[in-house]
Formats: structure tokens, sequence, C-alpha cells
């Protein structure tokens, strides 16, 4: 049986390759300490600071990882990104003493919330202070239900501040406000266009697109998080060269026949 392989697969596999090669090359190079130096992000050097502020306060840090829509189709990159910074967020606030609290709009982003802040405390070694009841699961994929849980908690339990980081649009704004009324700082990080606006004028500081994919490696000490983010830099790179080579291979066999250069399927 012969096997016909088209330029999309051939594509496919060769990214799936080249972002395997540079994650490993990327974990040794941060194992050996050889970083690049990482530009500044105003949002998660005000997080550092409230991190020492709620060990102080005795409140909550709370984390809010968005609802995903009927739609979607498994966890979106956004929830992922999400949990990823509610994970090294509860790190941080443990490691001081302090406690989090979290909400979220999917079963699944519940599931893990709720096993990743139960690990941050017995790594902290604080395991019976955890409380399941502060990671609650406010709405299953209705995002206008989950943000008015939101709101709800900030009424009712006092935060030092909150985390909205994930997949939202615009029932962020129910969000936003309801911690504005309360006096709750809020971090926001998100990629939609319909939230960012929102989020931009009513958060204390908000990260814009990528930037909520790199939070992870910002707040982590580890080798994994950063080797992660230089190799995502890495691979962006790497595919805008293979769309420019395309396009010049596709030129030159539209306007080049004598080439012999077959055309990209």
């Amino acid at each position: 049986m012969q096997f016909l392989a088209t330029s999309a697969f051939v594509l496919q596999l060769t990214l799936i390759v080249v972002a395997l090669l540079l994650t490993v090359v990327y974990a040794l190079r941060v194992r050996s300490g050889r970083l690049p130096r990482f530009r500044p992000l105003p949002g998660i050097d005000r997080l550092r600071a409230l991190f020492s502020e709620e060990s102080e306060s005795g409140r909550l840090l709370h984390v809010a990882t968005g609802a995903s829509r009927f739609s979607a189709t498994g966890t979106t990159a956004e929830t992922l990104a999400s949990l990823l910074i509610a994970q090294r967020v509860a790190e941080a606030t443990t490691r001081r003493g302090g406690n989090v609290a979290a909400t979220s709009g999917d079963i699944m982003a519940h599931a893990a919330l709720r096993g990743t802040i139960h690990g941050a405390y017995r790594q902290a070694g604080f395991g019976a202070d955890y409380q399941s009841s502060r990671i609650q699961l406010a709405a299953q994929q209705t995002p206008i239900a989950y943000a008015a849980g939101v709101a709800a908690r900030y009424a009712a339990e006092p935060m030092a501040a909150s985390v909205v980081a994930g997949n939202y649009d615009a029932e962020a704004l129910l969000i936003s406000e309801a911690g504005r009324q309360h006096a709750i700082p809020q971090l926001a990080a998100t990629t939609s266009l319909a939230a960012l606006p929102v989020l931009t004028l009513s958060a204390d500081t908000t990260l814009v697109g990528e930037e909520l994919f790199a939070a992870e490696a910002y707040l982590s000490d580890a080798t994994a998080p950063k080797a992660r983010l230089l190799a995502q830099d890495a691979l962006r790179w790497t595919v805008l060269v293979l769309l420019l080579g395309g396009l010049i291979w596709q030129l030159l066999a539209v306007l080049q026949p004598s080439l012999g250069l077959p055309l990209l399927a």
C-alpha cells in the first residue's frame, strides 16, 4: 500500500518534531542557567506584591479561571493557561502562609483546580489548612451565570485580590465591576477582543493576548515553564519561516513553470 504524504501532513509532522526538539533544547538551556532577559510585565510585578500583602492581611487570594462555552470541544488553550496560573499563584501564596480561593465555570477545570491547589498546600506543609469549599464551581459552561457567581463571592467573602484569567467575553464586565465596587484589586488576563477593553479599563492591571500564556513562566522558578515559553517563541518563528518558504515555493511554481516545482497541496 502506497502512502502519499500531503504538504499539510508534512507541515504538521515538521512542527511536532521541531516543537519536541525545541522543548528539549530549551529545557537543557534553562537548567544550565543560560536564560535570555525576559521583558518586564507590570501585571506580574503587581501580583508578586499582592502575595506579600495577602499573607499579612489574612484574606483570601482569589483566582477566577473563566467559563467555557457550550460550543467548545475540550478544554481551551486559555483555560489551560489559567489553570497553570492558578497553580503558580497557589504555590506562591501557600509558601507565605496565605490562603487561596478559586471559582471555575467548567467541571474539568474545577477538578484540576482542586487537585493543584490541594497539592500546593501539601507542598508548602500546610495541608491541614486546605478547605475544598473554597474551590467552587459557579456554573457549567454558562458564562453569564459564572460571572454572577464570581460577583456573589466578591460580595460574600473578604478578598485581598483576585486574578481573573482565562476564556472571557463581555461577561467580564460583571466580574470587574463587582470587584471595583468591593475595592478588590484585580489582575486580568485574556486573549478575547470582547473582554480586553472592559478589563483594561476596570481591572488594576491587565495581561494582553499572549501575555496570558507567558504568565506562568514569570511566576515560577521551575525549569519546565520557562522552557515551554522559550520553545513557544522559537516555534512561532519556525511557523513564520515555513509559511514564508511555502509562499515563495508556490510563487515560483506558478510564475516559473520551467523549474518543475510541484504545487503544494
